[in-house]
């Protein structure tokens, strides 16, 4: 996946995801790891180590935007206790069509 500003290149051997000859698929590459090659804006190739259960190609979930009065509400619950649960978080997440999560 492109990343602004940069651009991949084709993965080389790394000291943090070493080769691992006992690798179930046979590659000679640790099955833990993911690595990608970058070039970032001054030309210089970097290399990132990330775990390959990251999933990159998920797209984010969208940021919740709460209205002015969930808002206040919210705050107000928190100062009256700031771990609201069980029926309580139920009930103001209906009062305020939100989820339970998102009240959480």
């Amino acid at each position: 996946k492109d990343i602004p500003g940069t651009s991949a290149v084709s993965p080389g051997p790394s000291k943090e995801c070493a080769p691992d000859t006992e690798s179930p698929s046979g590659t000679g590459e640790a099955d833990y790891c993911r690595r990608i090659l970058v070039r970032d804006a001054k030309g210089t190739i970097r290399e990132i180590v990330l775990p390959k259960g990251l999933d990159l190609d998920r797209p984010k979930r969208t940021r919740t935007s709460f209205t002015a009065e969930q808002l206040y509400r919210l705050e107000l619950e928190f100062q009256r206790c700031q771990y609201v649960v069980g029926r309580e978080r139920t009930e103001l997440a209906r009062q305020l069509n939100l989820s339970e999560t998102q009240v959480r």
